[in-house]
């Protein structure tokens, strides 16, 4: 019985690296909200709730405020994308 506990559990040298490669403690102290919703977020998906209707309108309501805050900067760059284009168009044109 002690041996098959062992043998799952990965050693104390594993679990210090894996805690050192991700700084889980690091980051909670800089972003104790962030890691918060993180959990949330995994325990929903893992949970079983990725498939439901209330996820269906969160990754809704999540791609429309995604798509308004990047729709002003989306605007400028085709806008000089378009410009630039027509300029040289125009320089083709003028040679």
């Amino acid at each position: 019985m002690k041996a098959e506990a062992e043998t799952v559990r990965p050693s104390a040298k594993a679990e210090g690296l894996a805690c050192k490669i991700l700084d889980i403690e690091g980051r909670m102290q800089r972003n104790p909200y962030g890691m918060v919703a993180g959990a949330l977020g995994a325990g929903f998906i893992l949970g079983g709730g990725l498939f439901t209707r209330v996820a269906e309108r969160i990754v809704g309501v999540g791609l429309r405020v995604g798509l308004m805050a990047a729709l002003p900067i989306l605007e400028k760059r085709i806008a000089q994308a378009l410009s630039s284009s027509r300029l040289e168009t125009e320089k083709e044109n003028d040679q």
